[in-house]
């Protein structure tokens, strides 16, 4: 560096970039392009930035869900568990109603009432079951369209349905045939003067595959002076007495008020004899197609 006095000014000269030779020429280039790439690149790194972020933040981008569907299994035989039937809404009779549309739909109901006073139930229906009615519940609840199943912890395969606020009818199903001749009970009961015809005409029925409870006169003691003959049957017994009905010409039917799906055939004078076999229709047992479930599943790694 060049020494001057203290009386020397020290002057200066802007230098333009075309005046630059050599080495200080090319060191000002590489500031001239660090410069102008960092402009036109970190505004973009800033907004790719924030564009990747916001992906993330609403899942177009990220970590794979993990996915599964739901378990199809055979589901359990209708009438292999026992349901408890109680109803919590203030429709009365729905719970008797909806009793009997499922004991028609082979289901199995050892009790109906009315649930307490405590228990409020919003939607369709509750069921409640145990670790080992799982799947007797599942099958219940596509019954019941928006019904739901609570695990309770209860013992035993059983299943405890309460119907809620909510509830509007059972999902639709094709009606089943009317039972078989093997699947109806019936008394039979004679008010004519002929004596042993009630035995005679069960002894007929059983031939048919019909069950024979009880036989002798009439326990109302009616007098049918002008019809072949009656049927008496309660709201349980109506398909079992319109199978009946085919076996006889000329008989008539007579609701009552009795809880069991057992009927009475009651002869009148008028009675002749049951229809040829060759003129009924020969009926089997009906077997209901094999049902699914859909189990919940659990996604791998959740």
């Amino acid at each position: 560096m060049d020494q001057h006095s203290d009386d020397t000014p020290v002057t200066y000269r802007v230098v333009g970039f075309d005046e630059l030779e050599g080495a200080a020429a090319e060191h000002y280039r590489r500031q001239r392009r660090r410069r102008l790439l960092l402009f036109v690149t970190l505004p973009g790194l800033v907004l790719g930035t924030a564009t990747v972020a916001t992906a993330y933040g609403t899942g177009l981008i990220g970590s794979e869900t993990p996915t599964c569907a739901p378990i199809v299994e055979p589901a359990p035989e209708r009438d292999s568990f026992d349901i408890q039937l109680l109803n919590s809404n203030d429709t009365d009779g729905l719970g008797t109603d909806v009793a009997r549309e499922l004991t028609l739909r082979d289901f199995s109901i050892t009790s109906v009432g009315n649930a307490d006073s405590s228990v409020y139930v919003k939607g369709a229906a509750t069921i409640y079951y145990g670790p080992e009615g799982r799947d007797n519940a599942l099958l219940l609840q596509k019954q019941i369209p928006g019904s739901k199943v609570w695990n309770d912890a209860r013992p035993g395969d059983s299943v405890q349905l309460v119907l809620g606020y909510g509830f509007d009818k059972l999902v639709s199903e094709p009606e089943p045939p009317l039972p078989a001749p093997s699947e109806i009970t019936l008394n039979v009961y004679n008010t004519t003067w002929q004596e042993g015809l009630a035995s005679e005409v069960a002894g007929d029925l059983k031939d048919r595959g019909f069950k024979v409870k009880a036989t002798g006169n009439d326990p109302k003691m009616s007098f049918l002076e002008d019809e072949v003959a009656i049927i008496r049957f309660g709201p349980e017994g109506q398909r079992a007495a319109k199978r009946l009905a085919q076996q006889v010409e000329g008989v008539q039917l007579q609701k009552d008020d009795r809880t069991t799906n057992k009927v009475d055939l009651v002869l009148g004078n008028k009675w002749d004899d049951l229809k040829p076999a060759s003129q009924v229709p020969e009926v089997k047992p009906y077997v209901r197609p094999a049902e699914t479930i859909q189990k919940p599943c659990t996604p791998e790694g959740s």
